[in-house]
């Protein structure tokens, strides 16, 4: 499955930016997407340009300003950022997740953007999402078989799939497994200290592991250096509390 890489780069400074992007593109990655929607329109146009500067004119762009906007500012916006020179591949969550005629409104004004959304709705509300005809790509990701029900859903209305960030890269089957899917999500978690073998990620191309079942077991070192304290066992900071018990537990 293709890979894009996800820079979650809101708080990093124009350095530790350019930097992270660097290194993402020297390990084979062909589409970046960045987190937008600062208050200022100049301060997204410098990211853009600092993108590029570290990964070339001719990757893919995709933005995700996380519901920052109203759809008229979403358009504007985009607008703002193709007129400098930046074409913007998809756009994702520009407005309220539930905003389903004003995710319409900003998908009808920019034919050349995708529009990804559909992260943050349940089934019912992918479903009213793709009958608004507001969403381009639906966006889909947590458990495998909400994942799965969303997928067919969209193929039956001839839409791509994206898959976000899944813990350990797990939703890696996922995306193998749903022809409508292009995307997967690497935001670079570096979770590779919790597992014996990761899944591999390589050439901007991720591989479902061949192993059995999900493929991946945790390590017994990390288990071992980071699992939670139980009750009545000594920590540096003394001895641990048992849990309050609950209504349930007291009932039981």
């Amino acid at each position: 499955m293709r890979a894009y890489a996800s820079g979650l780069d809101y708080h990093l400074s124009d350095n530790h930016y350019s930097h992270f992007f660097t290194q993402a593109k020297a390990k084979g990655y062909e589409a970046f997407k960045i987190k937008v929607g600062h208050r200022d329109v100049a301060w997204d146009l410098n990211r853009l340009s600092l993108l590029r500067d570290a990964v070339g004119p001719e990757a893919l762009i995709m933005v995700d300003s996380n519901e920052a906007w109203a759809p008229k500012e979403a358009i504007r916006r985009i607008n703002a950022y193709q007129d400098a020179g930046f074409p913007i591949y998809w756009l994702e969550d520009p407005c309220l997740r539930e905003d389903f005629e004003g995710l319409r409104q900003v998908g009808e004004a920019l034919p050349h953007t995708h529009l990804n959304t559909g992260e943050y709705l349940d089934l019912a509300g992918k479903r009213a999402l793709i009958a608004a005809r507001a969403v381009d790509i639906l966006n889909v990701h947590g458990k495998i078989s909400d994942s799965l029900r969303a997928g067919w859903l969209a193929a039956e209305h001839g839409l791509e799939v994206s898959l976000g960030n899944t813990s350990m890269e797990i939703g890696v089957h996922v995306a193998c497994a749903l022809p409508e899917c292009h995307w997967l999500e690497y935001s670079f978690q570096n979770t590779t200290i919790l597992v014996e073998e990761t899944v591999r990620i390589e050439g901007g191309y991720a591989y479902a592991p061949d192993r059995p079942g999900h493929g991946i077991r945790l390590s017994d070192r990390a288990r071992a250096e980071f699992r939670c304290p139980e009750a009545g066992q000594e920590t540096a900071a003394g001895i641990l509390p048992a849990p309050p018990i609950s209504l349930e537990m007291s009932a039981a």
